[in-house]
Protein backbone atom coordinates (compact mmCIF):
# COMPACT_ATOMS: atom_id res chain seq x y z
CA UNK A 1 0.00 0.00 0.00
CA UNK A 2 2.82 2.25 0.88
CA UNK A 3 4.16 1.72 -2.84
CA UNK A 4 0.85 3.02 -4.23
CA UNK A 5 0.74 6.03 -2.35
CA UNK A 6 4.40 6.49 -3.43
CA UNK A 7 4.38 5.96 -6.70
CA UNK A 8 1.10 8.48 -7.55
CA UNK A 9 3.06 11.00 -5.38
CA UNK A 10 5.81 10.82 -7.42
CA UNK A 11 3.95 11.19 -10.98
CA UNK A 12 2.19 14.22 -9.21
CA UNK A 13 5.43 16.06 -10.92
CA UNK A 14 4.82 14.24 -14.51
CA UNK A 15 1.01 15.81 -14.50
CA UNK A 16 1.76 19.07 -13.94
CA UNK A 17 4.50 19.30 -16.60
CA UNK A 18 1.94 18.10 -18.65
CA UNK A 19 -0.49 20.04 -17.61
CA UNK A 20 1.29 23.16 -17.89
CA UNK A 21 2.19 22.23 -21.65
CA UNK A 22 -1.45 20.98 -22.83
CA UNK A 23 -4.02 22.77 -21.09
CA UNK A 24 -3.12 25.91 -19.76
CA UNK A 25 -5.30 28.03 -22.45
CA UNK A 26 -8.42 25.27 -22.34
CA UNK A 27 -10.43 27.95 -20.48
CA UNK A 28 -9.24 31.30 -22.71
CA UNK A 29 -10.38 29.53 -25.89
CA UNK A 30 -13.95 28.56 -24.34
CA UNK A 31 -14.89 31.73 -23.06
CA UNK A 32 -16.17 33.11 -26.41
CA UNK A 33 -18.62 30.22 -26.71
CA UNK A 34 -19.43 30.51 -23.35
CA UNK A 35 -20.61 33.85 -23.54
CA UNK A 36 -22.47 33.11 -26.75
CA UNK A 37 -24.20 30.55 -25.25
CA UNK A 38 -25.06 32.80 -22.33
CA UNK A 39 -26.78 35.61 -24.20
CA UNK A 40 -29.19 32.61 -26.19
CA UNK A 41 -29.93 31.81 -23.06
CA UNK A 42 -31.20 35.07 -21.85
CA UNK A 43 -33.03 35.87 -25.19
CA UNK A 44 -34.77 32.06 -25.01
CA UNK A 45 -35.87 32.61 -21.00
CA UNK A 46 -37.45 35.90 -21.96
CA UNK A 47 -39.38 33.83 -25.06
CA UNK A 48 -39.35 29.92 -24.66
CA UNK A 49 -41.97 29.33 -27.22
CA UNK A 50 -39.86 30.74 -30.08
CA UNK A 51 -38.33 28.25 -32.40
CA UNK A 52 -35.57 30.42 -34.12
CA UNK A 53 -34.19 30.60 -30.04
CA UNK A 54 -34.35 27.35 -29.62
CA UNK A 55 -32.17 26.11 -32.28
CA UNK A 56 -29.69 28.55 -31.47
CA UNK A 57 -29.23 27.48 -28.06
CA UNK A 58 -29.62 23.82 -29.20
CA UNK A 59 -26.49 25.04 -31.81
CA UNK A 60 -24.46 27.51 -29.21
CA UNK A 61 -24.69 24.57 -26.66
CA UNK A 62 -23.21 21.77 -29.00
CA UNK A 63 -20.63 24.94 -30.39
CA UNK A 64 -19.63 25.37 -26.48
CA UNK A 65 -19.28 21.73 -25.76
CA UNK A 66 -16.67 20.66 -28.67
CA UNK A 67 -14.28 22.14 -26.41
CA UNK A 68 -14.34 18.57 -24.67
CA UNK A 69 -10.92 18.81 -22.83
CA UNK A 70 -12.27 22.52 -21.19
CA UNK A 71 -15.35 20.49 -20.25
CA UNK A 72 -14.10 17.62 -18.46
CA UNK A 73 -11.29 20.21 -17.05
CA UNK A 74 -13.91 22.54 -15.69
CA UNK A 75 -15.66 19.14 -14.31
CA UNK A 76 -12.78 17.88 -12.20
CA UNK A 77 -11.45 21.25 -11.28
CA UNK A 78 -15.00 22.30 -9.80
CA UNK A 79 -15.01 18.90 -7.69
CA UNK A 80 -11.37 19.23 -6.27
CA UNK A 81 -11.02 23.18 -5.76
CA UNK A 82 -14.29 24.73 -5.85
CA UNK A 83 -14.00 27.18 -3.54
CA UNK A 84 -10.87 28.77 -4.80
CA UNK A 85 -11.88 28.49 -8.16
CA UNK A 86 -15.50 29.39 -7.39
CA UNK A 87 -16.18 31.98 -9.65
CA UNK A 88 -15.41 30.17 -13.13
CA UNK A 89 -17.36 26.95 -12.34
CA UNK A 90 -20.34 28.79 -11.10
CA UNK A 91 -20.19 30.45 -14.76
CA UNK A 92 -19.66 27.43 -16.75
CA UNK A 93 -22.41 25.08 -14.31
CA UNK A 94 -24.84 28.02 -14.39
CA UNK A 95 -24.79 27.94 -18.25
CA UNK A 96 -25.09 23.78 -18.26
CA UNK A 97 -28.38 23.87 -15.46
CA UNK A 98 -29.55 26.39 -17.51
CA UNK A 99 -29.44 24.92 -20.76
CA UNK A 100 -31.26 21.31 -18.90
CA UNK A 101 -33.62 23.21 -17.71
CA UNK A 102 -34.58 24.77 -21.23
CA UNK A 103 -34.38 21.02 -23.09
CA UNK A 104 -36.50 19.30 -20.16
CA UNK A 105 -39.19 22.38 -19.66
CA UNK A 106 -42.89 21.22 -19.52
CA UNK A 107 -44.79 23.55 -21.54
CA UNK A 108 -47.62 21.91 -22.28
CA UNK A 109 -49.70 18.96 -20.80
CA UNK A 110 -53.01 17.34 -21.87
CA UNK A 111 -55.37 16.57 -18.58
CA UNK A 112 -57.59 13.90 -18.00
CA UNK A 113 -60.50 15.45 -20.34
CA UNK A 114 -57.76 15.33 -23.60
CA UNK A 115 -57.46 19.40 -23.37
CA UNK A 116 -54.01 21.12 -23.58
CA UNK A 117 -52.80 22.73 -20.06
CA UNK A 118 -50.18 25.62 -20.51
CA UNK A 119 -50.34 27.49 -17.23
CA UNK A 120 -47.74 26.41 -15.10
CA UNK A 121 -49.62 26.03 -11.94
CA UNK A 122 -52.41 23.64 -13.70
CA UNK A 123 -49.19 21.12 -15.22
CA UNK A 124 -48.10 20.82 -11.60
CA UNK A 125 -51.37 20.38 -10.36
CA UNK A 126 -51.35 17.43 -13.29
CA UNK A 127 -48.49 16.13 -12.44
CA UNK A 128 -48.58 15.94 -8.66
CA UNK A 129 -52.39 14.02 -9.21
CA UNK A 130 -50.56 11.25 -12.04
CA UNK A 131 -48.25 10.33 -9.13
CA UNK A 132 -50.41 10.58 -6.38
CA UNK A 133 -52.62 7.86 -8.35
CA UNK A 134 -49.81 5.68 -8.54
CA UNK A 135 -48.03 5.66 -5.32
CA UNK A 136 -51.23 6.86 -3.30
CA UNK A 137 -52.24 9.87 -0.49
CA UNK A 138 -50.42 10.91 2.51
CA UNK A 139 -52.56 8.76 5.70
CA UNK A 140 -52.98 9.50 9.18
CA UNK A 141 -52.25 6.32 9.99
CA UNK A 142 -49.78 4.12 9.11
CA UNK A 143 -49.84 0.46 9.63
CA UNK A 144 -46.93 -1.28 11.86
CA UNK A 145 -44.70 -3.97 10.59
CA UNK A 146 -45.08 -7.61 12.65
CA UNK A 147 -42.16 -8.30 14.33
CA UNK A 148 -42.99 -12.29 14.57
CA UNK A 149 -43.87 -12.73 10.80
CA UNK A 150 -40.31 -10.56 9.71
CA UNK A 151 -38.52 -13.28 12.10
CA UNK A 152 -40.38 -15.92 9.84
CA UNK A 153 -39.26 -14.66 6.64
CA UNK A 154 -35.99 -16.09 4.46
CA UNK A 155 -32.77 -16.49 6.12
CA UNK A 156 -29.23 -16.97 4.70
CA UNK A 157 -27.65 -20.56 4.80
CA UNK A 158 -24.03 -20.56 6.09
CA UNK A 159 -23.15 -21.70 2.73
CA UNK A 160 -24.31 -17.69 1.68
CA UNK A 161 -23.10 -16.27 5.07
CA UNK A 162 -19.29 -17.70 4.10
CA UNK A 163 -19.73 -16.35 0.71
CA UNK A 164 -20.43 -12.88 2.15
CA UNK A 165 -16.99 -12.82 4.06
CA UNK A 166 -14.91 -14.42 1.70
CA UNK A 167 -11.59 -12.89 0.71
CA UNK A 168 -12.24 -10.93 -2.67
CA UNK A 169 -11.03 -11.68 -5.77
CA UNK A 170 -8.77 -9.17 -8.16
CA UNK A 171 -11.52 -9.29 -10.81
CA UNK A 172 -13.86 -8.42 -8.01
CA UNK A 173 -11.47 -5.17 -7.50
CA UNK A 174 -11.01 -4.31 -10.91
CA UNK A 175 -15.44 -4.15 -11.29
CA UNK A 176 -16.22 -2.37 -7.95
CA UNK A 177 -13.81 0.61 -9.63
CA UNK A 178 -14.90 0.47 -13.08
CA UNK A 179 -18.44 0.88 -11.82
CA UNK A 180 -17.54 3.86 -9.96
CA UNK A 181 -18.62 7.55 -12.06
CA UNK A 182 -15.32 9.27 -13.82
CA UNK A 183 -16.30 12.08 -12.54
CA UNK A 184 -16.75 11.63 -9.14
CA UNK A 185 -15.51 14.19 -6.74
CA UNK A 186 -11.72 14.07 -6.44
CA UNK A 187 -9.63 13.08 -3.28
CA UNK A 188 -7.50 14.90 -1.40
CA UNK A 189 -4.54 13.33 -3.64
CA UNK A 190 -5.96 14.97 -6.34
CA UNK A 191 -6.67 11.17 -8.49
CA UNK A 192 -9.74 10.51 -9.60
CA UNK A 193 -11.48 7.27 -10.32
CA UNK A 194 -11.67 8.03 -14.17
CA UNK A 195 -7.66 8.62 -13.69
CA UNK A 196 -7.33 4.86 -12.45
CA UNK A 197 -9.69 3.34 -14.92
CA UNK A 198 -7.99 5.32 -17.55
CA UNK A 199 -4.49 3.81 -16.42
CA UNK A 200 -5.53 0.64 -15.45
CA UNK A 201 -3.56 -1.64 -17.22
CA UNK A 202 -0.77 0.31 -15.69
CA UNK A 203 -1.74 1.14 -11.86
CA UNK A 204 -4.35 -1.85 -11.61
CA UNK A 205 -2.02 -4.47 -10.01
CA UNK A 206 -0.88 -1.97 -7.56
CA UNK A 207 -4.63 -0.72 -6.88
CA UNK A 208 -5.76 -4.37 -6.84
CA UNK A 209 -3.23 -5.55 -3.98
CA UNK A 210 -3.44 -2.86 -2.07
CA UNK A 211 -6.98 -3.15 -1.57
CA UNK A 212 -6.64 -6.52 -0.73
CA UNK A 213 -3.83 -5.63 1.51
CA UNK A 214 -7.25 -3.56 3.26
CA UNK A 215 -9.38 -6.28 3.65
CA UNK A 216 -6.68 -8.80 4.91
CA UNK A 217 -5.17 -6.95 8.07
CA UNK A 218 -7.59 -3.98 8.15
CA UNK A 219 -5.24 -1.59 8.08
CA UNK A 220 -5.11 1.79 5.83
CA UNK A 221 -2.45 4.27 5.27
CA UNK A 222 -3.77 8.02 6.49
CA UNK A 223 -3.10 9.59 3.08
CA UNK A 224 -5.70 7.07 1.45
CA UNK A 225 -8.33 7.85 4.40
CA UNK A 226 -7.92 11.03 4.60
CA UNK A 227 -10.57 13.65 3.10
CA UNK A 228 -11.44 17.28 2.98
CA UNK A 229 -14.56 18.85 4.43
CA UNK A 230 -15.89 22.08 2.50
CA UNK A 231 -18.84 24.61 3.81
CA UNK A 232 -20.27 25.73 1.06
CA UNK A 233 -22.90 28.59 1.68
Amino acid sequence: MFQVVRKLKLLKKELRHLHSKNFQNILTEADEDRERLKQVQGKLQTNPNNIEYQQLESQAYQKFKTSYLAELFLQQRSKATWIRLGDDNTKYLYLVIKHRKLQHATTQLKNRSGLWENDPAEIAKLIVGYYEDILGRKTEHRIKAVSELICQGTTLSEGQQNELIKNFEPSEVKKAMFQIDSYKSLGPDGFGSGFYRAAWSIVGEDITSAVIEFFQNNRILGQINATSIALIP
